[in-house]
């Protein structure tokens, strides 16, 4: 092929991906530094589990990058998260297996979380953060519940985000009988935390086709 005829394919091409890229908004890559931790306590000591390896689909408006997000009236355009059980370690190898089963991570392998609504506060948003109050639907052992989770967002260089939040559950939610161990003398504790941070970079195809 001819390089003018190369160069014209390739312009069409990004125009193109621009052209879908404006109508269906920018799909975000997600980082390896995003973390995720589960944590709680027992009668004996407090314990955490953390993952840092999720999948994240996350699309955000077109405009996210470039106008205050004041402007945007939703700046975010779909959330869907996936987090295989067996990435989330403890710190102990028996901790571990004790959580892996009271999850029962051989049928359910995947803790799953849809964002399903949010609303954002405009009281408190500036030109590059806001906070969303999100609704969701999170999926653990098999059993989906809906969340509420505030989560801070903030926009970074290039159109990069971070996103953080928190949100406080019991384990019977997910109708999980919180572990025993050592003949019934460590007892968990029902009550647990799930705290996140998501670093997320714009899709590279997505970023070339808007130059």
């Amino acid at each position: 092929m001819k390089r003018s005829k190369l160069v014209v394919l390739t312009a069409m091409t990004l125009a193109l991906g621009a052209s879908a890229a404006a109508a269906q908004g920018l799909q975000m890559t997600i980082r390896p530094d995003s973390k995720l931790s589960l944590a709680g306590s027992s009668n004996v000591h407090d314990w955490s589990c953390k993952s840092g390896e999720f999948l994240a689909n996350v699309e955000v408006d077109a405009a996210f990058v470039s106008r205050p997000l004041t402007q945007v009236a939703q700046p975010i355009s779909k959330v869907s998260v996936t987090i295989p059980v067996k990435t989330l370690k403890c710190g102990h190898a028996k901790m571990d297996d004790n959580m892996y089963k009271a999850l029962n991570a051989d049928q359910y392998p995947d803790i799953k979380y849809t964002l399903t609504t949010y609303t954002i506060d405009r009281a408190t948003a500036t030109a590059d953060t806001f906070v969303a109050n999100t609704v969701g639907e999170l999926t653990v052992a098999g059993q989906t519940i809906k969340v509420s989770i505030p989560i801070k967002t903030e926009r970074l260089t290039g159109g990069a985000a971070r996103g953080e939040g928190t949100v406080d559950l019991r384990m019977t939610d997910f109708g999980i009988k919180p572990p025993v161990a050592l003949l019934g003398t460590l007892r968990t504790r029902d009550a647990i935390s799930i705290s996140f941070k998501v670093l997320l970079d714009r899709n590279i195809v997505v970023a070339l086709a808007q130059q």
